[in-house]
């Protein structure tokens, strides 16, 4: 496996902003432009997420968690795609 890569400070100001006016932000992970919608705009069932694979694919949402899996994604592809999600919203990484 591969080492997750660490949020750098325009993605990290990015978030901010985002963060300020309610707006998604869009990351890209593996030639594919994911958009990650505001933390109040998020489902209500994640909420009631168990573990960080139901977490990430309620964020991204059908069409997005297929065009992911579509992709041909390995499991480190998913631990970099969590963490490019957590640091869209301002978190260093996905915490695991």
């Amino acid at each position: 496996m591969t080492a997750a890569t660490k949020p750098d400070s325009a993605e990290k100001t990015a978030a901010k902003e985002a963060e300020a006016s309610l707006t998604p932000v869009t990351v890209e992970h593996g030639g594919i432009e994911f958009t990650i919608p505001h933390p109040l705009r998020m489902p209500v069932k994640l909420l009631r997420a168990q573990d960080e694979l139901e977490a990430v694919m309620l964020i991204l949402g059908e069409e997005q968690w297929a065009a992911f899996e579509d992709s041909g994604a390995t499991i480190g592809d998913f631990q970099d795609l969590a963490d490019k999600v957590a640091a869209a919203r301002g978190h260093d990484d996905a915490g695991n």
